[in-house]
């Protein structure tokens, strides 16, 4: 069995694929024109899915700034075993 530890360079490079994850939420649908009940509603729902989507990712962004200190914790954890 090979040696399992915490990385923090691996946690690190982790953050960093998070953090360019990106949305535009100024990207908005609208159907002016059209008065068909089901693409009205489907505007609405895709216009709040982007702001949803784009305060989600806001949120694991955050989340993922965490990380690489709880793998430093981690790390210094498994420095304390001999493997």
């Amino acid at each position: 069995m090979g040696k399992l530890a915490s990385s923090i360079s691996a946690a690190s490079i982790a953050v960093k694929g998070v953090q360019s994850v990106s949305i535009n939420s100024g990207v908005q649908v609208y159907f002016d024109k059209s008065s068909i009940t089901s693409m009205k509603t489907g505007e609405k729902v895709n216009n709040q899915l982007l702001s949803d989507l784009s305060q989600l990712i806001d949120c694991v962004k955050e989340q993922s700034q965490k990380f690489p200190k709880i793998a430093e914790i981690i790390a210094i954890e498994d420095s304390k075993f001999k493997f």
